[in-house]
């Protein structure tokens, strides 16, 4: 035969006395071009052509019929497909048959051969199927193409010319006969190909094969297909179906393997297509793979299919699991996951884990013990931390977020990638949805892939697992779905074959009735297997080496079962007394389980902690439990796992089986006696360990206490589990733990008011409750419950102290609907209440008594008599310092008049009761008014380095940052310049990041931005930054920073030339009418003229002075808003420029009078901060200079501009400046000066990275040009 890769040309490759078969090209393609030679061979030319032309046109096993006629000597002709490869007849030829099959050295040859075998098989099967007999299968009409191996065998069969059609929709049981011929044939043909007339020692099962095709037994073939699933399986299960087995092998019957997968090739291969896929490519986000279907269906078998090849590649594989039964406890699957990553670390070489552990240290800085808080097991890779200041609230889940986003991505530095497979999403609580969200949305993470694992019949469009999978979506394009559907039967068919070593047509009686029940639940089959072996349903006869049943018996005995959890507790039933007391201890821990734990619970005889009457106890010895559970596991019904003496259910329906064995009353009393047990026996080392565990066991049986002082313990250790989860930030925990020690101080309703007693016999306990859920309640974003529960608060407090916590969060709460008017007049009740109170109006004379006051305190003090003060202790004080600190923000946006009575007031207090977390911040606060708003700017920096120095000293992460925050983004500038102060707010951003408070970092990154658009950095990069920012603040919810930042992030959009119209705010990030409308909406000035002020810019830069006067008129009004120290220059600068445009166009005096104000401003900047503002100076007293018609004194006041602007490194004034001085020389008519100085400017710009401005001035260009050529 031909190679593939032969010369092109045509040759005869069959001469006989009826055929002349050539091979030929058309068209760069092989063909077969078959001459009748003799008249008498017409009726098989054309039989073969009818039937592949009308029968087997779309199967693959027959070559195509392309066409007949006759050929150039009129010789009648069929035109056919060529077929590659060579015929079996020159393959067998070519391979000689080995002398016997008994070694185990022809093994591999043995395989090939059944592989063929096997492909011809399927071919036959195929034509079949089509309705067609062949009638001639021999070597020599058999076309294999072995180019890709055995395994990936290609065959064609050829030679149709003696082929009959036959009726396959008739077939009952003379078309079965029919095909015997071709049965035979194959038949004839493996025997060629196995044995050439010899046994040659070849397996029983090869022997046998060919003997059933050759129709030479009872149990001979009726169908091919039936010998392609028998050879297929030889070939998936050689060990079973292709060489001798033992008769014990062979009677050893079903096994449950854990981790085994059943008839899941096709997701296998999807799965490990996707992993290789992920790690040959770049990636910009983390991976998601998500498999759901139903329970039973081999989804974790799947997974773990994947965890040989990660870690073969030198990448962590590390799972958990979520407990129904656990679903309150928080973390649960990701401390398992990452306990497990801590301890593969562990196992590598010193070098190794020292880079490790110092990666994860470097990430993580001073805070590593929030996340060894959550994971303990991560102690032993960084060792033990130090304490860490407090963060409540939002601002604690933040930093838990990331920080474990830092964790992650520092692993997954020091490895190929971090596989993280979390099963049962659909069981898995809020705070851990939460932050798989987080992890698996970080743009930053290039290396970690989520496999997350759900019975996706569980989830409604509304559970939490559903609307967390659907924000993923939203933020990840990266996911690949995979889902388990039921079997098909003939997978079912194949699962049963090869757990009873038996052929597949054999056992397809007992298949149906298998299949009935389980509908291609993988595990119900193999449980129901189980079953019948139990129940001596299945029965091995050893005389004739096979597997004997009784279906219609089998029938009636599961036909009882409603589902597979009935079978598996019908076989669990049949277990010994302390077998089954064992698996229910085990089942009530939860699906993961360890040694010790059940030990503790069955150890003792009397729990002193939550006494039952009644109460019958179980009692096994450490050695006694170590033997049932390994028993249990030899059993095949919990299994081992990574972590030694830990276990696991093999599948959660032996678990509810094993549960389900327990009445109620049972559980409830066992739940009881394993808490009480845990908590008596717990060291102080596991105590906190074990608590979460504790006290969801005891709840489980809390119904049974009935002693008042038991259940007031039980509350108190709800309270601690609370305290516990919320440290971890686990919100939504908390909250049913608190709600539960509600429920037990209070017998159920707690707003029944007849609980007047319980608050005063147990005054701190349910203050303690009630505040911390209303606390976790806004945490958790059900602000509609928050109200009726501070309300109980306020009823039984005792004093404005023990309320303090609850009005603060009150405030929030009512911010967060929305009520911002509504949250500030609660803000100032409750200073009222700590003896600060305000006026209700606010003028200007009220503001400069209050400053008046404030410089008298500060009068004759020095910064180290400030630093030396003491700390605040008086408890009113503190709590008006913490009052004004959290309604700062929304008196700034809604009510900015009071917000300079803040400042002063804070800082009154500290100077005459001490210092304290806010202190800092209002002397910063302060700097900033003196400033930027009084332009007392030598003060203000005083107060705002003063601040600086305050907030070292306390050195609160959250406070540096917001101070660092204030005095480089609005006071600095003043004495350096302005690209000076950007490293200083990433800082901030970083310190703020760190302590979860998300919303300072934000400003700061906005800030630092701000700063850097002023300060002329090149655009792409710029952007780059903005894009980043904006895209961490909408991942950690933050809504506020994105509007004060996206109108800048358009702008440089805009100048990119990356919008439609270059002076409309409208574009990637925003809209400018929307952004405007939604702004005043929510009464935030601040962003509101941050839209105002990149009009004006844009607008003017472009020469669209109308429309920048727009925007000026609206900007001038607004007097009380005072913008970073970047935003106050620009809009300055940019309205000064355009009322000189427009006063030179309109002569309105309205507009000089502005322009003016603008010019005396930024000349009082310069004179403090030349750096920042000489150059802009200049280029407004060129502008003042042409309005004035000096225009001598312009020229040289743009040079000086040119000058400074270079000088100083601010590309973008240069840029600006060339421009102006270049349309002022277009003005003079000087067009080569005016064209070489906006061939300047178009350069700079283009440098910048202003794109759009670029072609804006090129338009100018082409206008001088021609202006230049005319003359």
């Amino acid at each position: 035969m031909m190679s593939r890769n032969e010369t092109p040309s045509s040759r005869v490759v069959h001469n006989s006395d009826t055929f002349c078969i050539e091979r030929k090209y058309e068209g760069g393609q092989a063909i077969i071009s078959k001459v009748l030679v003799d008249i008498q061979g017409l009726s098989y030319l054309y039989n073969e052509y009818n039937i592949l032309r009308t029968f087997l046109s779309e199967c693959e096993a027959a070559r195509r019929a392309i066409r007949k006629g006759r050929g150039a000597d009129g010789k009648l002709v069929t035109i056919l497909e060529w077929a590659e490869g060579c015929s079996l007849e020159e393959w067998l030829q070519r391979h000689p048959l080995p002398t016997s099959y008994k070694n185990k050295g022809e093994s591999d040859d043995l395989m090939e051969r059944v592989n063929i075998a096997k492909a011809i098989a399927h071919a036959v099967s195929q034509v079949h199927e089509k309705g067609v007999l062949h009638n001639r299968l021999t070597p020599g009409n058999i076309i294999i193409d072995m180019e890709s191996g055995a395994e990936s065998c290609r065959v064609k069969i050829i030679d149709f010319a003696h082929a009959e059609k036959i009726d396959v929709g008739e077939m009952v049981d003379g078309v079965d006969e029919q095909f015997n011929v071709d049965i035979s044939g194959l038949g004839y043909t493996c025997n060629d190909l196995f044995l050439g007339g010899s046994d040659r020692h070849a397996p029983e099962a090869i022997v046998a094969l060919i003997a059933n095709l050759m129709q030479l037994t009872t149990i001979a073939y009726t169908c091919v297909k039936d010998a392609y699933l028998d050879l297929e399986q030889m070939v998936d299960l050689p060990d079973i179906f292709l060489f001798n087995r033992s008769e014990e092998e062979m009677s050893r019957g079903p096994q449950l393997l854990p981790g085994k997968l059943y008839g899941r090739n096709k997701e296998l291969a999807l799965l490990i297509d996707t992993y290789q896929r992920i790690t040959s490519k770049q990636r910009d986000s983390p991976e998601v793979i998500l498999i759901s279907g139903d329970s039973g269906t081999g989804k974790s078998s799947l997974v773990e299919g994947l965890r040989g090849k990660v870690k073969a590649n030198g990448g962590y594989f590390i799972t958990g699991k979520f407990d129904q039964l656990r679903g309150v406890q928080p973390y649960t699957a990701l401390i398992t996951a990452f306990g497990e990553l801590c301890d593969s670390i562990l196992e590598m070489d010193s070098g190794t884990v020292e880079q490790v552990s110092l990666a994860i240290k470097e990430a993580v800085g001073e805070q590593g013990r929030v996340l060894t808080d959550v994971i303990p097991s991560l102690i032993k890779v960084i060792g033990e931390q130090p304490e860490v200041t407090d963060a409540s609230g939002i601002d604690a889940h933040n930093r838990l977020v990331f920080l474990f986003r830092g964790f992650v991505r520092s692993i997954s530095k020091t490895s190929n990638l971090v596989i993280l497979s979390l099963l049962d999403l659909q069981w898995a609580d809020s705070s851990s949805l939460a932050l798989i969200k987080m992890l698996v949305t970080d743009s930053a993470n290039h290396s970690l892939v989520f496999i997350g694992v759900y019975l996706d019949n569980d989830l409604t469009d509304t559970h939490p697992a559903s609307l967390t999978l659907r924000e993923i979506r939203k933020r990840n394009d990266n996911i690949t779905n995979i889902k388990m559907e039921k079997l098909a039967r003939q997978e079912v068919d194949r699962i049963i074959s090869g757990e009873l070593g038996m052929q597949t047509r054999f056992v397809r009686s007992l298949a149906n009735v298998v299949n009935e029940k389980a509908n291609g639940n993988v595990f119900f089959v193999i449980q129901i297997l189980l079953y019948l072996l139990d129940e001596r349903l299945l029965v091995f006869d050893r005389d004739i080496c096979v597997w004997e049943w009784d279906e219609h018996h089998i029938r009636s005995k599961i036909n009882r079962f409603d589902n597979v959890q009935d079978v598996v507790a019908s076989r669990i039933l049949k277990r010994s007394t302390d077998m089954k007391n064992i698996l229910s201890v085990a089942a009530a821990i939860g699906s993961d389980f360890d040694e010790v734990t059940v030990v503790v619970a069955t150890k003792d005889r009397e729990s002193v902690w939550f006494p039952i009457e009644n109460q019958q106890m179980l009692a096994y010895s450490e050695k006694e439990v170590h033997l049932l559970i390994h028993a249990a596991v030899r059993e095949g019904l919990v299994k081992t796992t990574e972590t030694e003496h830990k276990f696991r259910f093999v599948h959660d329906s032996i678990q509810k089986a094993a549960y389900s064995l327990l009445s109620l009353e049972q559980s409830r009393r066992l739940h009881l006696q394993i808490g009480s047990l845990a908590c008596e026996k717990s060291s102080e080392d596991t105590a906190e360990i074990l608590l979460f565990f504790a006290v969801d066991q005891l709840n489980k049986g809390s119904i049974l206490i009935e002693c008042q002082q038991a259940k007031i313990k039980l509350a108190n250790l709800n309270l601690r589990a609370a305290q516990k989860a919320i440290k971890s930030s686990a919100f939504g925990s908390a909250v049913e733990y608190l709600r539960t020690g509600i429920e037990l101080l209070c017998d159920g309703d707690w707003q029944d008011n007849s609980h007047d007693q319980r608050w005063e016999s147990e005054y701190t306990l349910s203050l303690e409750l009630f505040t911390s859920l209303a606390e976790c309640l806004y945490c958790t974003g059900q602000l509609d419950q928050i109200e009726n529960l501070v309300n109980e608060i306020f009823r039984y407090s005792r004093c404005f102290a023990d309320k303090q916590r609850a009005h603060l969060c009150l405030i929030k709460c009512i911010t967060g609907m929305g009520r911002l008017d509504e949250a500030i007049d609660l803000g100032f009740e409750g200073l009222a209440q700590v003896g600060e109170k305000f006026p209700s109006s606010v003028s200007t004379r009220v503001v400069l008594f209050d400053l008046l006051k404030t410089k008298l305190m500060l009068a004759g003090k020095s910064d180290e008599d400030v630093c030396s003060l003491p700390i605040m202790k008086n408890e009113d004080k503190l709590a008006a310092m913490k009052i004004m600190s959290d309604i700062g923000p929304t008196v700034f946006f809604s009510r900015p008049k009071y917000v300079p009575l803040l400042i002063f007031r804070a800082l009154r207090l500290s100077l005459k009761f001490g210092l304290c977390n806010e202190t800092a911040n209002s002397f910063a606060a302060y700097g900033l008014i003196l400033g930027t708003g009084l332009g007392q700017y030598r003060s203000g920096y005083r107060f705002g380095q003063l601040a600086l120095t305050l907030a070292a000293k306390h050195n609160t992460r959250e406070w540096v940052g917001y101070v660092y925050m204030l005095v480089y983004s609005s006071i600095n500038h003043w004495v350096m310049p302005l690209e000076k102060t950007i490293y200083p707010l990433k800082y901030s951003h970083s310190l703020c990041m760190e302590a979860g408070a998300v919303d300072i970092a934000g400003y700061s990154a906005c800030a630092a931005s701000i700063q850097s658009f002023v300060s002329g950095e090149v655009l792409s990069t710029l952007e780059h930054d903005m894009q980043l920012f904006s895209q961490q603040m909408t991942e950690y919810s933050d809504e506020v920073t994105p509007g004060l930042l996206s109108p800048f992030h358009q702008c440089v959009l805009n100048l990119m030339g990356r919008s439609e119209n270059p002076v409309k705010l409208t574009g990637e990030v925003m809209n400018e009418d929307m952004q405007i409308s939604r702004m005043a909406k929510q009464s935030n000035k601040q962003a509101e003229l941050a839209v105002y002020m990149n009009i004006v810019w844009l607008s003017y830069l472009f020469g669209d002075y109308s429309r920048a006067g727009e925007f000026v008129n609206k900007l001038i009004r607004e007097t009380d808003v005072i913008g970073s120290q970047g935003e106050e220059i620009m809009k300055t600068f940019y309205c000064g420029l355009t009322c000189f445009a427009l006063a030179k166009d309109t002569n309105d005096r309205k507009w000089k009078k502005i322009a003016m104000k603008s010019l005396k401003m930024i000349k009082k900047w310069s004179q403090l901060s030349p750096y920042n503002c000489l150059q802009k100076l200049f280029l407004l007293k060129a502008e003042a200079a042409i309005l004035k018609r000096c225009y001598s004194k312009a020229e040289k006041y743009y040079y000086e501009a040119l000058v400074y602007s270079r000088k100083h490194g601010f590309l973008n004034d240069e840029a600006l400046a060339h421009e102006r001085l270049g349309l002022f020389l277009s003005e003079k008519k000087n067009d080569k000066a005016a064209f070489d100085q906006l061939t300047s400017a178009k350069e700079l710009y283009e440098q910048w990275g202003a794109y759009a401005k670029v072609k804006h001035i090129r338009r100018k260009l082409r206008d001088l040009e021609l202006s230049l050529s005319s003359s």
